[in-house]
């Protein structure tokens, strides 16, 4: 997962899975899981070739912590991270993401 640069954060927590979806419906679901776990949707960066995959960059509505999520369509993965200044902050909310993934998009 790929995590911005500028974030300053400094604890990271991360996982993936198998994709057998095309790129649409693995952003569709990566929202999904975001929004599901509290964090809001900043913006999606599609590959140059869209079937090939995408990232989602969110933060979180009320803690310190932010999330990236990456259809790798071309490998048939994806993967998300959350991260924060704070490992507490970064656990707890990767904690909480993990219950809404599915383990198969």
């Amino acid at each position: 997962a790929n995590l911005s640069a500028n974030a300053g954060s400094t604890y990271a927590y991360t996982t993936g899975g198998k994709l057998f979806s095309r790129t649409i419906e693995c952003v569709s679901e990566g929202k999904q899981i975001a929004r599901a776990a509290g964090f809001q949707v900043n913006e999606v960066l599609y590959d140059d070739n869209p079937e090939n995959g995408a990232t989602i960059f969110g933060e979180h509505i009320s803690r310190e912590a932010s999330f990236t999520f990456r259809c790798e369509t071309a490998y048939g993965i994806y993967s998300y991270a959350t991260s924060s200044q704070y490992n507490d902050t970064a656990f707890e909310v990767y904690r909480d993401i993990i219950q809404y993934d599915p383990s198969q998009i």
